[in-house]
């Protein structure tokens, strides 16, 4: 395997580091009993698109990586899922130690991909990634569906606000407590330029024009859009400060009342433009965050009602509850939750009717975070 490049700044210690890593993955993966059924490893992510982020401390120290490593395992035979599964976690854990971030694995039938609809992840994954173990070849009977982000559908681009809001909705909570440890680590700021970096790439998602590089879609942003939202002007303005932060994050630390305000600022114009999002996907206005969390009807029609139906049987019996909606996909009601409990002007009764979406919880913030973060992890 050749040496790559993993980020945008020179920083070959760094690269050095990565490349051995990536190296002894992919000799123990061949040395696995199951190696001659899967299809390929690859590195997705920033690292993998080669815009990952060099941490510096205080701007000038040494270079550290910064962001997750997000591997994906394609099997060919899902059969070995089992023990696969059991290499990954091993991997998982030894790379969390060796690298000092976090090291994740994900499997993936290359069957699933092969008969799989447009979405984002599919597009990025496919069409930036580093291999890591395996033979690029897997790519050519992929559908070119996949490879086209013209074709990602409006409920693909709202989910991902959703995500990013989901960040802001874990920054409100840790600002709303005494002594979090998030608000001083990083975690705010990080999940703050995730936001402004998400909100125009849904935008450009929406007409078409998403790139799987964070560099290209900045530059896509001066281009004539047809649709756009109520506050693009800010959205285009704050795009270069979350791709700044992606490929050179560093850690401020500003007061928390600061943090409170950029919060709330961010949080304001995340909502208008999820509720815009969501207005073109569904075909519907939604003036506010009530507006949306009561509506009728299904917020994910193009998911089967006998699906979601299955899905949230599957929920009460293996995991002893449920979200609310039994006909439609089990991550709207997190919707109808997340737009009231990023809302800042959200009052009491809003923030007891998200409670109640989410199990019956009360309307505190431990509470909820927990509640959400449940639910959160099993429909991202």
């Amino acid at each position: 395997m050749s040496g790559g490049v993993y980020f945008p700044e020179e920083a070959p210690e760094l690269a050095l580091r990565l490349d051995r890593f990536l190296s002894g993955l992919a000799t123990r993966l061949a040395a696995a009993p199951f190696a001659s059924q899967v299809t390929a490893l690859v590195l997705a992510g920033g690292y993998g698109r080669g815009e990952g982020g060099v941490f510096r401390a205080g701007g000038g120290g040494e270079p550290q990586l910064y962001n997750d490593l997000e591997f994906f395992l394609l099997l060919g035979d899902p059969s070995i899922e089992p023990l696969a599964a059991e290499w990954c976690r091993r991997e998982s854990h030894a790379g969390d130690v060796e690298l000092g971030i976090e090291v994740e694995f994900k499997l993936l039938a290359a069957s699933a991909l092969a008969t799989g609809e447009p979405s984002m992840f599919y597009y990025d994954l496919v069409a930036a990634h580093r291999l890591v173990w395996g033979d690029e070849r897997f790519l050519a009977g992929l559908p070119p569906r996949l490879k086209d982000p013209a074709l990602i559908p409006a409920h693909e681009c709202t989910r991902l606000l959703f995500n990013r809001g989901s960040g802001l909705f874990y920054c409100r909570c840790a600002l709303a407590a005494d002594a979090d440890p998030r608000v001083s680590d990083g975690f705010v700021e990080r999940n703050h330029a995730k936001v402004r970096l998400a909100l125009a790439d849904a935008v450009l998602a929406i007409n078409g024009r998403y790139h799987f590089s964070c560099v290209e879609r900045e530059r896509r942003l001066a281009e004539p859009l047809a649709l756009v939202p109520p506050d693009w002007r800010v959205i285009g303005a704050w795009h270069a400060d979350g791709v700044e932060f992606k490929l050179r994050p560093r850690h401020l630390r500003p007061e928390r009342v600061r943090l409170n305000g950029e919060q709330a600022k961010l949080a304001r114009v995340w909502l208008r433009t999820f509720l815009w999002a969501e207005g073109i996907h569904l075909q519907r206005v939604f003036a506010d965050a009530p507006a949306y969390a009561d509506v009728a009807g299904r917020l994910h029609p193009h998911s089967r009602a006998i699906r979601n139906l299955l899905l949230h049987v599957r929920d009460r019996v293996r995991r002893g509850g449920g979200l609310p909606g039994w006909t439609d996909y089990p991550r709207a009601a997190l919707q109808r939750a997340l737009v009231r409990l990023v809302d800042p002007d959200s009052g009491a009764g809003e923030l007891k009717q998200a409670g109640e979406a989410l199990g019956g919880v009360a309307p505190a913030w431990p509470d909820l975070e927990a509640a959400y973060v449940r639910w959160w992890r099993c429909y991202n």
